[in-house]
């Protein structure tokens, strides 16, 4: 597991122990590439997942530099299980969110056009056409995940609205909506997500990767704006809201929503969990968090 601390692969590192997979874990300190070759715990591996990030929507417009680190990474990954020849399925998260052509109409199967219109965006398409172009060092797997939220997830700049809002509301602050309040997302539960990787880990074990899509959606497939949003949260939280509105941003994508049904097809996978019961979900961790029982 490469980026087995994130929001996303501590719990997948959990769900696979629990099902009886062992797996290593790489994180910054611990990186995946020693001396040009797999780490130990790598080199054996049947599958890899790739959910080592440090980019947000924000910080890959500011910050170019690191979108080249982590190309340079993820190049030095796949030149080295080359170098190993045992060709490993290789899982990467990529951004179902930021990676379709704005002028395609949604929601977007995986056949639709690709064509990302933000720098965090063309960074993950970097990362996918690297994968897919390196048959000769694993079998590839992109995972292009909706917009996933889910209890624990960590408040960074341009990425998450949920946790910024709900962090807004217990701390009394406005709730901050940017641009057109009445463009949608398609918002996947972290646990629904941990699924769908789960279900790919399954058929590695039970000897079916040559059934693998090379590229699948991982969404709730269900559009919902964020005037939607604000009504769920509002009902959920019981409080009083402050919004305020301002201009969108240059990172922000209009709307779009995913076809996930290869993912049911291919994967027997589908979202489970209804949006009103995961902002339930969030606002009772973020009470916890603050020590707050509620209204």
């Amino acid at each position: 597991m490469i980026g087995a601390g994130g929001f996303i692969g501590s719990r997948l590192v959990t769900a696979l122990e629990d099902a009886g997979h062992p797996v290593a874990r790489f994180t910054r300190e611990h990186p995946a590439v020693v001396d040009g070759r797999p780490a130990e715990g790598l080199r054996d591996a049947e599958s890899v997942f790739f959910l080592a990030t440090g980019l947000s929507p924000a910080l890959a417009e500011r910050r170019p530099e690191l979108v080249s680190a982590e190309h340079s990474l993820f190049r030095r990954l796949m030149d080295a299980f080359a170098d190993e020849g045992r060709r490993p399925v290789l899982v990467f998260a990529s951004s179902g969110g930021t990676v379709y052509a704005p002028d395609a109409r949604p929601p977007y199967p995986e056949s639709a056009p690709t064509g990302a219109t933000t720098a965090y965006g063309r960074a993950k398409l970097l990362l996918e056409r690297e994968l897919l172009g390196r048959a000769d060092a694993v079998q590839p797997v992109v995972v292009r995940l909706s917009n996933v939220y889910g209890p624990g997830q960590r408040i960074a700049r341009g990425y998450g609205v949920l946790p910024h809002w709900l962090e807004a509301v217990v701390s009394g602050a406005p709730v901050r909506i940017f641009g057109d309040s009445s463009v949608v997302r398609d918002y996947v539960h972290v646990d629904d997500v941990v699924g769908g990787f789960l279900a790919v880990q399954r058929h590695v074990a039970n000897g079916l990767r040559d059934r693998l899509p090379s590229v699948v959606n991982i969404g709730s497939g269900v559009p919902t704006s964020l005037e939607e949003l604000l009504d769920i949260v509002t009902v959920t939280v019981g409080r009083q809201i402050t919004v305020s509105r301002e201009e969108g941003r240059s990172c922000d994508r209009k709307g779009n929503w995913l076809d996930a049904s290869l993912a049911w097809r291919a994967l027997g996978w589908r979202a489970e969990i209804d949006l009103k019961d995961g902002v339930r979900q969030c606002w009772d961790a973020t009470l916890t968090a603050h020590g707050d029982s509620g209204p």
